[in-house]
């Protein structure tokens, strides 16, 4: 994995509460077509290491294996993580 400077410094807030990462990822994730299944690591000030996409499926799944969840808090040296994923459908209940 290689850490991303442009990520780093483009979102390096704090992580207070659910609408502090609701802000961030809704504006990478607002038009995507396809179901996005992504990791954000944090430090120990809850700020955004980095945000790393771990599966991109369908429009209405996407496959994630836990190894490849860890594998990415463990190599950015994260404190927390917080995991994400849309629903370019528009159902949140099926």
């Amino acid at each position: 994995m290689v850490k991303d400077k442009e990520t780093e410094k483009k979102y390096k807030v704090k992580i207070t509460n659910p609408w502090d990462c609701y802000k961030v990822l809704r504006d990478l994730l607002e038009y995507e077509d396809r179901e996005h299944f992504l990791a954000l690591t944090l430090n120990t000030k809850n700020e955004i290491n980095s945000i790393i996409t771990v599966s991109i499926g369908t429009l209405n799944s996407a496959m994630v294996h836990p190894r490849e969840v860890f594998k990415s808090a463990i190599l950015s040296n994260a404190n927390k993580i917080i995991i994400a994923h849309n629903h370019p459908s528009g159902h949140i209940l099926s």
